[in-house]
């Protein structure tokens, strides 16, 4: 009786035994030490990456290991162009006459990694950007470009991309949409990761080698008028901007201030930009169609915070300049800036208010 006592006391201590050893080897992964460690890698993981500044709007929003050199894309902007296509996402804007009155805009990004996917549409090749790219030190994105704009993209020193050049096709396509509503010629798309493809295939450098553009830091405020602004590129396009003293920003208008219709992309997203330079140039007839601007130097205007000054800017194929109107440092307030090149007769037509 007792050796059956005895055995049956030793059989359930065992089978006490057996949940614990059972136990530790499931669930040892998730000890507490364990535990502790998994909260506190996803915190580790969403850290965000070191970033750096942003040659052409002084914000630091460029992250660790993205191209930086200028990518400029030449987008159609008359009637049938619009509402554009992503737009929006440029970090700077360059709008001036090309034809007939009609303007176009070069949208820049500080790298091809910021350009979206899609964007368009994609139009012509014409001197006056071709020389503010080359300004730029970019990657210049078009679709042909006039006899005067191809003949300067011999000698340019940009990193040529034209989507009719055969080689390029896997760059760019038409949208099927647009080309039903709109037409062939502003159905031209093209998207940052296809545009990396092809910088990639023509071993384009990917660093900005020339200086950048503008200085950034705290700006001082101009004496003149700058809540609204009205600026005439052609006899037949003006585009004003209106400022919005909470947010910063001023909104874009294609038109005057009392009758256009604020500029908006395909999604409706506003056109906006900190800081608007008027440059002020001699405008010219290249032939009986296109038209071309010195671009050596002149008078400008600064728009910005509400106010307004003159300044002054030089160009060269290494370099765009801006200065006070003295000739001492110009700093602009970190932001998109948006460009407007017009003819020295129209400064007289500029409206402040």
């Amino acid at each position: 009786m007792y050796k059956k006592s005895l055995l049956a006391a030793v059989l359930a201590a065992a089978l006490l035994l057996l949940p614990a050893c059972n136990n530790k080897g499931n669930n040892s992964p998730v000890s507490s030490t364990s535990t502790t460690g998994s909260t506190k890698t996803p915190t580790t993981a969403t850290t965000n990456p070191p970033q750096s500044v942003n040659p052409l709007t002084g914000l630091t929003d460029i992250k660790k290991g993205e191209w930086v050199r200028p990518v400029a894309i030449m987008i159609g902007n008359n009637d049938r162009s619009r509402p554009q296509i992503n737009i929006d996402k440029a970090d700077m804007y360059m709008e001036a006459e090309t034809e007939g009155g009609i303007t176009r805009i070069m949208a820049v990004f500080a790298g091809n990694s910021r350009v979206p996917n899609t964007i368009g549409p994609i139009r012509s090749a014409r001197t006056p950007f071709i020389k503010i790219a080359e300004s730029l030190d970019s990657i210049y994105v078009h679709a042909g470009g006039s006899k005067t704009g191809k003949a300067l993209l011999k000698t340019a020193e940009v990193g040529n991309i034209d989507a009719l050049y055969g080689i390029n096709n896997s760059a760019f396509w038409r949208d099927a949409t647009l080309r039903r509503t709109k037409g062939l010629e502003y159905s031209m798309m093209t998207g940052g990761d296809k545009l990396a493809k092809r910088i990639t295939a023509f071993k384009f450098s990917t660093k900005f080698s020339k200086p950048a553009p503008f200085t950034y830091g705290t700006s001082k405020k101009g004496a003149g008028a700058g809540n609204n602004v009205e600026i005439r590129l052609s006899a037949l396009q003006t585009v004003s901007f209106r400022y919005d003293e909470e947010s910063g920003l001023y909104y874009k208008i294609n038109g005057t201030l009392a009758k256009g219709t604020q500029h908006k992309t395909q999604a409706g997203v506003a056109i906006t930009a900190t800081n608007i330079i008027v440059m002020y140039d001699k405008k010219y007839s290249e032939n009986e169609r296109t038209i071309g601007f010195n671009l050596d130097g002149g008078e400008g205007l600064l728009i910005s915070e509400g106010t307004s000054r003159q300044i002054r800017w030089t160009r060269t194929k290494n370099s765009l300049k801006f200065t006070e109107y003295d000739g001492t440092a110009l700093t602009l307030k970190p932001g998109k800036p948006y460009i407007c090149l017009t003819d020295d007769d129209n400064q007289s037509k500029t409206v402040l208010s």
